[in-house]
């Protein structure tokens, strides 16, 4: 990180970065007192006690014109904890705009990444246009599934024996619970110091848990939501955290949920499970909507979590734990970083079940493969399918006949997800 314009933030720096970041994301913030004292104590918490999260600023003539949150992340790749970053609050002045300062900052933000030892960037967008720019590939898609809380499976007798209405005496399990899950299940991220000072704080949230014995094998955090302006009755249950074991922890925790019918007609939950739908009575939502032609409307859906892989090799270190077909293979990847704006061409083989990064000299292969790093990103991670890019141009290939085997090698078993805000 040789940026001189960027240096790490302090306490003394608090209010250059209140006059950015009050700026920058003004939904539910105000210019007052009370407003200011609240973010700041906040912010003063995280700089001085908070290991995981990392403020920097850039200065223009001792005026602090950009502001950003780095956070070091734990990750699941395919089955292995590493490190990633997150971008997080990054805002501009608002008369230092239309400069590049969000480039600078994102650049920093890369170099830091990399020199953490860890290879992929991640961020949730207030622009996506803006970061696909920069390199930045779409993640896994989120559901949104709004549904009559009837249409949840029904619990069995042994399973609600086991269910148990949790307290905030309980947290401690319930981040153990999320760190077991986190390690076995690809693209999660462990809970950061901000998160868990949120949970211990939020007395809205209720959860749903799953015993066995005394071991948290599950749990579901929700809160009740008043639908009406007249009736306190009809309400609907906003399920924040879906976290199981495995399917029979699920279905039980779904029949916990569905119990609450009578205090709430629908319910909202939200997965990166594709195949989700095929869990319900019927998956189709509040809505009614029809679509052209005999299509019932399930759920909603969204983008946020965009990854980008700063080093390609360092990503294939990272996940060389990840089991491949035994198929013996070779293609010449060239791939193009949009901020940077340079080509990094390798080859990308796979032998014996495991996959390498060697040097295009060292290998010959007829398969050559042109693409932008956002792409690969989303391909590497698992959130793209090789066969759909080709299919859609995404990716460019002399040889098409060899992209289904190219699909099968790269199809991953789980797409990443996480449910972490940042």
């Amino acid at each position: 990180m040789t940026n001189p314009r960027i240096r790490k933030l302090t306490p003394a720096d608090l209010p250059g970065y209140m006059d950015i970041y009050l700026n920058a994301y003004p939904a539910g913030k105000d210019l007052s007192e009370e407003c200011y004292d609240k973010y700041a104590a906040r912010h003063t918490q995280s700089m001085e006690e908070f290991n995981h999260v990392t403020y920097y600023g850039l200065f223009e003539d001792g005026m602090m014109a950009a502001a950003m949150k780095l956070i070091d992340f734990d990750i699941n790749l395919y089955g292995r904890m590493c490190k990633a970053t997150g971008l997080m609050a990054l805002g501009v002045h608002p008369l230092h705009k239309k400069k590049g300062l969000a480039r600078e900052m994102v650049q920093f933000f890369e170099d830091y990444t990399r020199e953490s030892g860890a290879s992929v960037a991640m961020l949730l967008p207030f622009r996506m246009d803006f970061y696909r720019k920069l390199g930045y590939g779409c993640g896994t898609k989120m559901d949104e599934y709004h549904i009559p809380t009837c249409q949840l499976p029904k619990a069995g007798k042994e399973a609600v024996g086991k269910l148990k209405y949790m307290g905030t005496d309980d947290i401690d399990k319930v981040l153990d619970c999320y760190s077991a899950f986190v390690r076995k299940n690809h693209g999660w991220l462990m809970k950061f110091e901000e998160e868990v000072r949120d949970m211990r704080s939020d007395d809205e949230v209720r959860r749903i848990g799953y015993f066995d014995g005394d071991e948290l094998k599950g749990y579901a955090a929700f809160t009740f939501v008043n639908t009406s302006d007249c009736n306190y009755t009809l309400n609907l249950m906003d399920v924040k955290e879906l976290i199981y074991d495995d399917a029979k922890v699920l279905k039980a925790l779904l029949g916990g949920l569905r119990m609450q019918e009578d205090l709430a007609q629908t319910v909202i939950i939200r997965t990166g499970e594709p195949d989700f739908y095929h869990l319900l009575d019927s998956p189709q939502d509040v809505s009614g909507n029809y679509i052209d032609f005999g299509f019932l409307q399930t759920n909603i859906s969204a983008v946020g979590t965009m990854y980008k892989i700063v080093d390609i090799k360092g990503f294939m270190d990272d996940a060389d734990n990840r089991i491949f077909p035994p198929v013996d293979f070779a293609a010449e990847f060239e791939v193009y970083d949009e901020l940077k704006q340079e080509t990094e061409n390798f080859v990308l083989s796979f032998e014996g079940g495991r996959w390498f990064y060697e040097k295009p000299e060292d290998v010959e292969t007829a398969t050559h493969i042109k693409c932008n790093l956002s792409d690969f990103s989303s391909l590497l991670m698992g959130s793209a399918e090789f066969g759909g890019l080709a299919r859609l141009g995404v990716m460019e290939t002399n040889n098409p006949g060899r992209t289904r085997l190219l699909d099968y090698l790269l199809h991953a078993e789980q797409k990443p997800f996480t449910n972490t805000d940042y």
